[in-house]
């Protein structure tokens, strides 16, 4: 397993503020990651599984795929089972998130490739058949997010994929206050206690002036700008989404 990281001092030097209150949050929750997103994270399995059906591939076929923010590498295990002749490159901003990753992901340590690195700035040495992430993407600045999509395109093969579910803004503050009530609500009847971090992280974002969400409509646009055709929203849960687009 080829693996490469940068030092936290060099990047969190010139990086955006939300950038490194977000390594700062993975990096302490990494020991608890699994067992409150797998178990009470709304649709997490299901997003992903939604992820893996629009890959346009063969269960034999040998493609090579990105994953941006493979955090302790949940999708990209599932991944590598449904398509046993695939390899993958994956990115995480957190260390400490990458180092379960690795542990988990060592039986394929053939078929993995894994960086530490910030989605804003990364180069992606493709050419790549897939691009996949679940839930990362919002994390990235809302002024990086065009040229992330214009990389991602250009990382693709012709005729290779997008495949992207992440967290959205509402259409109104309204709805966007009654998802953060019903999310907020699921956590307190499982128990969960919210980290000092991890409130301070989801108060930032949840700001429409300084926070990393945004709204769908501009993901489809973006991807649009930097050349995808056939973008589409092809799931939606309340702040949850599942886009697609194919590079021609």
């Amino acid at each position: 397993m080829r693996e490469e990281a940068m030092s936290t001092e060099s990047m969190e030097s010139t990086e955006h503020p939300n950038t490194v209150l977000s390594r700062q949050h993975f990096d302490l929750m990494a020991d608890q990651y699994d067992e409150l997103f797998i178990t009470h994270m709304h649709a997490y399995d299901l997003t992903h599984e939604i992820i893996l059906n629009m890959l346009p591939f063969s269960p034999q076929a040998t493609i090579r795929v990105l994953e941006l923010g493979l955090g302790t590498g949940n999708l990209t295990q599932k991944l590598l089972d449904r398509f046993p002749h695939s390899t993958m490159v994956g990115y995480d901003l957190s260390g400490e998130m990458l180092a379960r990753a690795r542990a988990k992901l060592a039986g394929a340590s053939a078929r993995v490739e894994l960086h530490q690195g910030d989605l804003s700035r990364v180069a992606f040495e493709g050419p790549f058949d897939a691009v996949i992430s679940a839930i990362a993407v919002h994390h990235v600045p809302p002024p990086d997010k065009p040229g992330l999509f214009q990389r991602l395109y250009d990382a693709l093969r012709p005729g290779g994929v997008l495949v992207l579910g992440d967290s959205f803004q509402a259409a109104t503050p309204a709805l966007s206050e009654r998802y953060r009530e019903l999310s907020k609500a699921g956590l307190e009847r499982e128990g969960i206690v919210e980290t000092p971090v991890y409130t301070a992280y989801r108060s930032r974002n949840s700001q429409p002036s300084g926070g990393s969400s945004t709204h769908l409509q501009a993901y489809l646009q973006w991807m649009e700008q930097a050349g995808f055709d056939n973008v589409d929203c092809v799931w939606k849960y309340l702040s949850r989404a599942v886009v697609y687009g194919e590079r021609g």
